[in-house]
């Protein structure tokens, strides 16, 4: 029997015109696409909604099946791209540039209740300790901030998509492809929403989690280190997005956060201060080694202020223990506040910024045992110093030197492994004064190498054969 032909139409969209059919050109999808949920053509001929305009959210892509989930598709264009993350312009808040058209119609299935329960059990679990801290969270999250807010419910199961994606090996590619259609919905739905100042809380709570899940996403990315650095490089845009929400509207957050979970955020991001620890005199050490090339200032000053937000970030804890909560959040710290030059010269390949990232993956690396960060520290550090070279490794040594201290206690567990959070009383060693001079940091490293242990009870230093 002959095959009826259809119709030809010179107007109808690619998809149709690719499969034969007869397309009845209906805007902005035409029925056919729209029944079978295929992208057409029509939607991308509409207008791109500039970043400083409420943009209108058109048609997306179905939630992906189970059984037919193919590989997810990046959420953010590569940097150098037409359609590269547009960065924000003023206080309202940051504007993101998607890959695809995304429906604001919000349809949500059973499986998303599981998400729901698994973000508050084990998402929020492992950052908050206190139980009615949880419950406070929760109910500002799913509460009046996310009926107000409907993107805020998407990226809260976004990020707890990409944590299951982690606990469920056989159906990661289904949960990575979750994460991604509904991390993208909810983009679509936040950079549609007018900026107004009750909903600064929700915009708060959704640039963070975002940010989680996109540095999750470049940390977990294990290619050639080029395509990785450039994954997070595009992690640390879209993370500075936290510092543009909160601006102003710093001291509200911090209200409303405390009256809703009881929880009390620092008067500033980075607080900055606290007892010294090796990781800090370390980095003291590289703070001379940085003044002491001749380097201009468009490569010193950027190093000189991500150094000592770094810093900032690895002093001991004052009043907490080191649990992970505390370990995990300075990684999202400095990513949040790495300034925009610095990231400018990891895109160029400057070896003095990645000699800091490799510092940075030490805290990664830290803090191992968390979902989102596994063993992408040592991934980094061995990376660096492959991708640098002999020239570079006495600048590398201590980081290197730290993972193969992990790697001996493993293997032979003679000797403790270095901790990079060990609390250093500096005040005790007489050759160490406040300015830090090079020789004296060249006396502290021998110190080091004597001394691996504290006495907790009165922050000696205690040499190895005292304990």
């Amino acid at each position: 029997m002959q095959r009826r032909s259809a119709k030809k139409s010179r107007h109808g969209c690619k998809e149709c015109k690719r499969r034969h059919v007869k397309c009845d050109e209906s805007r902005p999808s035409c029925a056919n696409c729209k029944v079978r949920h295929l992208p057409c053509s029509f939607l991308s001929s509409l207008p791109i909604p500039s970043r400083s305009a409420a943009a209108a959210a058109a048609t997306a892509a179905p939630s992906p099946d189970p059984m037919t989930a193919s590989e997810p598709r990046p959420l953010v264009s590569p940097p150098g791209s037409d359609r590269d993350l547009a960065m924000p312009l003023s206080l309202a808040g940051p504007t993101f540039t998607i890959n695809s058209f995304i429906s604001s119609d919000q349809t949500f299935k059973l499986y998303h209740l599981e998400l729901l329960h698994n973000f508050r059990t084990d998402v929020l679990g492992n950052n908050i300790q206190d139980p009615v801290a949880v419950d406070g969270y929760m109910a500002m999250a799913v509460g009046e901030a996310a009926r107000a807010a409907p993107y805020l419910m998407d990226q809260l199961l976004a990020i707890s998509a990409a944590n299951m994606s982690t606990k469920r090996p056989h159906q990661r590619r289904f949960y990575q492809d979750e994460a991604t259609h509904l991390q993208t919905r909810g983009l679509a739905l936040f950079n549609a929403t007018q900026a107004a100042a009750d909903n600064t809380l929700a915009g708060f709570i959704f640039s963070t989690l975002l940010s989680q899940q996109v540095l999750f996403d470049a940390l977990s990315t294990r290619t050639d280190f080029p395509t990785f650095l450039d994954k997070l490089i595009t992690s640390f845009h879209i993370c500075g997005g936290v510092r543009i929400m909160t601006g102003r509207s710093w001291p509200y957050i911090m209200a409303q956060y405390r009256h809703q979970t009881g929880i009390s955020l620092p008067a500033e991001f980075i607080v900055g201060r606290g007892p010294e620890t090796i990781l800090t005199m370390k980095l003291a050490r590289l703070e001379t080694l940085l003044a002491n090339e001749n380097l201009s200032s468009s490569v010193m000053s950027p190093c000189n202020t991500a150094l000592r937000l770094l810093r900032d970030i690895s002093y001991a804890p004052p009043d907490r223990p080191r649990f992970s909560a505390v370990r995990t959040t300075r990684v999202l710290q400095w990513a949040v506040q790495v300034p925009t030059d610095f990231i400018t010269l990891l895109e160029q390949r400057q070896p003095e910024s990645l000699i800091l990232i490799a510092y940075y993956a030490l805290l990664i690396h830290d803090t191992r045992d968390y979902w989102a960060y596994n063993d992408a520290g040592a991934f980094i550090i061995r990376s660096i110093t492959k991708f640098l070279g002999k020239y570079w490794a006495e600048w590398l040594a201590w980081p290197n030197e730290v993972l193969d201290s992990i790697d001996r206690a493993k293997c032979t567990g003679s000797s403790p492994p270095i901790d990079i959070g060990m609390q250093c009383r500096i005040d005790e060693l007489p050759f160490v004064n406040r300015e830090r001079s090079p020789r004296c940091l060249e006396d502290f490293d021998e110190v080091l190498q004597r001394y691996q242990c504290i006495d907790i009870a009165t922050g000696r230093m205690l040499r190895p054969d005292a304990t």
